[in-house]
């Protein structure tokens, strides 16, 4: 067993950060002041900290101005803030056929005050049935979300061409960009998304406790967590201007300068190669698992993100995992990975699968270990 431990669990959180990143968490903490709330140097400081997050992401997903960018405490924060600060009782929305349990839940809770929802059907290729998404748009729709890239299988939507046939109905389009912010190339006006919900601590190698919304365009949402905002600071009621609308309370100031820095990483490095470098080494991984007796591989034939999940017949998910950090010194995760609906749609439910997600840090060394300790347990049976 090799001395290093093998993390290869990055979609669930990126690890390890850039040395930037935690220096800037460091440093953000020796600062110590409220952003936004007082007028003293320290305070200023941190909000320009801020700020200069704000028009980053605004420039990396290209959202409609840095006050169209709202920070949240992760992706699931931005989705439930999305979800409901739109839908009514009486609105029609349509969700995707892998969606994970932040938007799924949600979306239930949703349903039972009065929202109608229909969910997509899959492909075989993992991808989505445009057909019967056509079907559902034309019955009428309000909002439709679905995921960028799964979780589960790391296939990516079809985003662009989805939210053309929204939009010809007069709906939004929410998008989950849990697996894609960082990894692949977002630009929310080319690609008709008008909500776009993202986390800082997965492919943006932020810290966690850190995410954003972000708005192509004015959208009547209302916020469902109400307070201090440091803006007109003399009214009863929440302020209507963003991003104060939906941003209250004191902010997380040492996360968003781990954020900052991890977003400057990403523009060092170049976000097409750290994409190239995770989908690569899904690849070698992919292909070596295809020529081991006993398992069965839930990706593309070539992986397009660093996301490869699979079943392997010789034992359960659960006991395989643990295997894999007792004995081999690896970290992967086993489950349902928080999206039933996925695996209900992908016929591995209730027991779900192993899933490898490769991160920036990773090297084919990883793949090796991994295909090695795959093919051991599957020779136990």
């Amino acid at each position: 067993m090799s001395d290093s431990f093998a993390y290869i669990d990055n979609a669930c959180t990126t690890w390890p950060k850039p040395e930037t990143v935690y220096a800037a968490v460091a440093e953000a903490m020796k600062i110590g002041a409220n952003p936004g709330r007082s007028s003293h140097r320290m305070s200023r400081q941190a909000e320009r900290v801020v700020e200069d997050a704000r028009l980053e992401l605004c420039r990396m997903f290209n959202a409609q101005s840095p006050d169209h960018v709202i920070f949240t405490m992760n992706c699931t924060d931005s989705l439930n803030m999305a979800l409901k600060g739109i839908l009514k009782p009486g609105h029609r929305v349509i969700a995707g056929p892998y969606e994970h349990n932040s938007v799924l839940r949600p979306l239930r809770s949703l349903q039972r005050s009065g929202v109608s929802l229909s969910i997509a059907q899959g492909a075989g290729d993992f991808g989505i049935d445009r057909n019967h998404f056509e079907y559902l748009c034309n019955q009428g729709v309000n909002v439709a979300i679905f995921c960028h890239a799964s979780n589960v299988t790391g296939a990516v939507l079809p985003v662009r061409e989805l939210a053309e046939r929204v939009h010809r109905q007069g709906g939004l389009v929410i998008v989950d960009a849990a697996q894609s912010a960082g990894i692949i190339p977002i630009d929310m006006k080319e690609m008709g998304i008008d909500v776009l919900a993202i986390p800082g601590h997965k492919g943006l190698l932020g810290p966690m406790g850190t995410g954003a919304l972000l708005l192509t365009r004015e959208i009547p949402l209302l916020p469902f967590r109400e307070g201090g905002t440091g803006f007109k600071s003399e009214g009863e009621s929440q302020p209507k201007e963003l991003p104060w609308r939906l941003e209250s309370g004191t902010p997380n100031y040492p996360g968003i300068a781990g954020l900052l820095a991890g977003i400057r990483f990403i523009q060092a490095e170049g976000m097409d190669k750290i994409a190239r470098h995770e989908a690569e080494l899904a690849r070698g991984l992919a292909t070596g698992l295809r020529e081991i007796g006993g398992v069965r591989l839930l990706c593309c034939q070539v992986p397009q993100t660093g996301v490869v999940s699979f079943l392997l017949d010789s034992c359960g998910m659960g006991e395989a995992a643990k295997a894999m950090d007792q004995e081999y010194n690896i970290g992967i995760r086993a489950g349902l990975h928080c999206a039933p609906l996925t695996h209900r749609t992908l016929g591995t439910f209730p027991h779900g699968a192993l899933r490898a997600s490769f991160g920036c840090f990773n090297n084919y060394s990883h793949v090796e270990r991994l295909i090695a300790a795959v093919r051991s347990l599957a020779s136990k049976k």
